[in-house]
């Protein structure tokens, strides 16, 4: 076999575990009723896997840069949902609109605060030493 063919067969196996982490979790969030996103329990799985191997084997990690890479091709179904319920979303817009920039701006107050701790914890380590 050649190295080509070896190399898209590591790809093609490298995408298959990460499709099969994001159903595991799907699968696991409905069999279990839970409210958090399958897609967020299957991202977990993965982390856990990861930690077990400690290590991104290199497949795994030359997959997900190309799609961390191509991300916004993946947003044009979102995009098409936004403008499909225009209508029914200028009905909520003003609720929408605080709702995201409340949200953005506690997110950005927490990582200040936590950054600020984190610094202050630090510091105190250095100054213990």
């Amino acid at each position: 076999m050649s190295q080509a063919m070896r190399l898209a067969g590591q790809l093609f196996i490298a995408f298959l575990v990460l499709v099969a982490c994001d159903t595991a979790g799907r699968l696991v969030s409905w069999w279990l009723g839970l409210p958090v996103p399958g897609t967020v329990i299957g991202i977990l799985l993965l982390l856990g896997g990861l930690i077990v191997l400690r290590c991104v084997p290199e497949p795994v990690g030359r997959v997900a840069d190309f799609l961390l890479a191509h991300l916004n091709f993946l947003y044009i179904p979102a995009g098409v949902g936004v403008m499909t319920y225009a209508a029914l979303l200028a009905d909520d817009i003003w609720p929408i609109l605080v709702a995201l920039f409340a949200s953005t701006f506690l997110a950005m107050l927490a990582a200040g605060y936590a950054f600020m701790a984190v610094a202050r914890f630090t510091e105190k380590q250095g100054q213990d030493e």
